[in-house]
């Protein structure tokens, strides 16, 4: 018979105690954010977990499709949040973008 490894899974936060976050961006509660971070150094901080986390992914469905690792859960997880983070980062793009060209429409 085959043995089945049991991975104990996290709790979910109690309701008003905590939000769900990206890696990498910034927190949404009042003053979080250093006064010394720029949105530059918000970005680039995105940017690196960004690749990060489609890195960590991209290794752990190498190992599930070679055989090294069995457990698809962990590596669909990864492929999921490797997945919400890109989107995030696009969007980011996307909205940066958006007010730079409000910007140069702009008459002087």
């Amino acid at each position: 018979m085959a043995r089945i490894d049991l991975i104990p899974v996290p709790q979910p936060p109690v309701a008003g105690s905590a939000s769900l976050s990206l890696p990498g961006a910034p927190s949404a509660a009042p003053g979080a954010l250093r006064g010394s971070e720029s949105f530059g150094d918000m970005l680039s901080n995105l940017l690196s977990t960004t690749n990060d986390l489609q890195i960590r992914a991209s290794e752990q469905s190498q190992a599930l499709l070679s055989g090294e690792s069995k457990n698809i859960h962990e590596t669909m997880i990864a492929l999921e949040k490797a997945n919400v983070s890109f989107r995030f980062l696009n969007q980011v793009r996307n909205k940066a973008l958006e007010a730079y060209r409000e910007v140069q429409r702009m008459q002087m």
